[in-house]
């Protein structure tokens, strides 16, 4: 799976979009679309619609935690003593709150 999908697909009228920045990670399938998801909702407004997108996706609610789990520690990581982010007081709270509502 590419490990930062969210943020690395151009788009442009016309034409398919383009992958860009390929950073692979051996991870199961679900696990890839998983992070797509919880990045969605944490960072780029998505609501719970996007859901039905992947309701076919095997163990989805597992895989969407631990997509949460993992891109909250990587960005924990990544801004050792930064304040939180201006924009969001908690942008994982909802995504969290809905991934354990949906395995429970």
């Amino acid at each position: 799976m590419h490990g930062d999908l969210t943020g690395n697909i151009l788009f442009a009228d016309g034409h398919s979009p383009a992958v860009i920045d390929f950073a692979p990670y051996w991870r199961p399938a679900s696990f890839g679309s998983s992070v797509v998801v919880g990045d969605a909702l944490a960072w780029e407004g998505a609501d719970e619609s996007l859901l039905g997108a992947v309701e076919h996706v095997p163990s989805f609610p597992q895989f969407l935690l631990r997509a949460l789990i993992y891109r909250i520690v990587v960005d924990a990581l990544f801004r050792p003593g930064e304040p939180d982010r201006p924009d969001d007081d908690d942008c994982f709270l909802g995504p969290v709150e809905l991934a354990c509502r949906l395995a429970e």
